[in-house]
């Protein structure tokens, strides 16, 4: 038997592990020679296109994304959480709550408060009157998508004006924003 026999003969299957086993011998039988998917090598599956679709779509993104915030389409949204405070003047307490009086009769739980800059305008509700540190604080939370922080905002408590307050500072995601009235 020569060596070229003795290449040509199958392996026998030898249980993993056995010197001398080959692992080639339980491969498949090779594909004949040739591209057997030619749409594959520039299609879908490529890195290439992969690489190529992701720059686009991101370059699209980065467009639009522009073109929104230039020409006003989108603008910032913010959840604000602030409170009204009255002085000792300004309110009557009861035993569990407090609203205000005189000047400030308006000014209840239910009342709304408004935020205005000539068109630009938002308003919630105020909360329940709770006594602090000798004072009656009205907690409310502001949504707003148009907030501009280059102008100040006149504020109004139910029927009361308020002192104005700054756009940055309605913007500001940091402390609570505080309201007292004018005057």
């Amino acid at each position: 038997m020569t060596s070229q026999d003795t290449q040509q003969r199958p392996i026998p299957n030898v249980p993993e592990g056995t010197p001398g086993r080959d692992w080639r011998a339980e491969l498949p039988a090779p594909l004949p020679q040739g591209s057997q998917q030619p749409w594959r090598r520039h299609g879908p599956g490529s890195r290439t296109w992969v690489g190529v679709l992701t720059a686009v779509v991101l370059v699209i993104m980065a467009v639009v994304g522009i073109f929104a915030v230039s020409f006003g389409f989108a603008t910032t949204a913010f959840e604000r959480e602030g409170v009204v405070v009255l002085t000792p003047s300004e309110y009557v307490a009861t035993s569990k709550t407090c609203s205000g009086a005189r000047d400030a009769a308006g000014v209840r739980e239910g009342s709304r408060i408004v935020f205005r800059n000539g068109s630009d305008s938002f308003d919630t509700e105020l909360g329940a009157g709770v006594l602090r540190s000798g004072r009656c604080v009205f907690p409310f939370t502001l949504s707003s998508v148009h907030a501009d922080p280059d102008v100040n905002y006149a504020v109004t408590v139910g029927d009361a004006q308020a002192t104005p307050v700054a756009g940055s500072e309605l913007a500001s995601t940091s402390g609570t924003l505080m309201v007292s009235l004018a005057g």
